[in-house]
């Protein structure tokens, strides 16, 4: 199996990264990337390419991709309404209308967060915008698959380049305990290794739904199918 991932440099897409490379099945992981990463892996492909809102330059290096984790995404406190849109819809499509044309069967998981809204008519404008492109990847790929996990813990020794996502794990760190024995953590967090192991599950076996919310994330993860 052939795997795309797209912001590989960041806490989630680190994520999918480690686990495809971990995966016996995965045969070639192609990171898409500004910049190329210090990583290092018999597997890994790294693809450098500047502009994501056309990615045909690079269509031949996305060619017979069996899955694509997309894990680009920026917040959208201090960025103007237009700049968030062509990043979170803008950046995803372009690289959704690329990999359909060249490979159309493909799965592509799409990270969305928590309280998306998927009729695009709600008051928040930020998950107005993730629902739109949930509601897009899902109806350009029948194998199309959107992840809405809470707050998402770093694992394989990576932290988030994000200021605030740091103090917030570290703030989450003490009661993390507290909250799997009040069984409320399945429902509030998940780590970006269940990410992975899920997204690869997703690829294998796909999904009775198409939006997984983080619940059936952790679920699936702990249920030791995706592996």
């Amino acid at each position: 199996m052939k795997v795309a991932v797209f912001g590989g440099s960041g806490l989630i897409g680190d994520g999918f990264v480690q686990e495809s490379l971990r995966a016996a099945d995965v045969t070639e992981v192609i990171a898409v990337g500004r910049a190329p990463s210090n990583l290092t892996h018999a597997k890994l492909r790294q693809v450098v390419h500047s502009d994501f809102g056309d990615f045909t330059p690079i269509s031949d290096d996305l060619a017979d991709v069996d899955a694509c984790f997309w894990a680009l995404g920026v917040s959208a406190a201090g960025l103007s309404p237009q700049d968030y849109e062509r990043i979170t819809y803008g950046y995803t499509m372009a690289a959704a209308h690329t990999l359909a044309a060249v490979s159309p069967d493909l799965t592509f998981v799409y990270v969305s967060g928590g309280g998306t809204d998927s009729t695009e008519q709600g008051r928040s404008r930020w998950a107005r915008v993730k629902g739109r492109t949930e509601n897009a990847v899902i109806a350009t790929f029948p194998n199309g698959y959107a992840l809405r996990p809470g707050f998402v813990r770093p694992a394989h020794d990576m932290r988030s380049k994000t200021r605030m996502y740091r103090w917030a794990d570290v703030a989450v760190a003490p009661i993390a305990p507290l909250l799997r024995a009040l069984r409320l953590a399945p429902t509030l967090m998940t780590d970006t290794a269940q990410l992975g192991q899920v997204a690869l599950h997703l690829a294998r076996h796909g999904y009775t739904r198409h939006v997984l919310e983080n619940r059936d994330i952790v679920t699936l993860a702990a249920a030791g199918r995706p592996t």
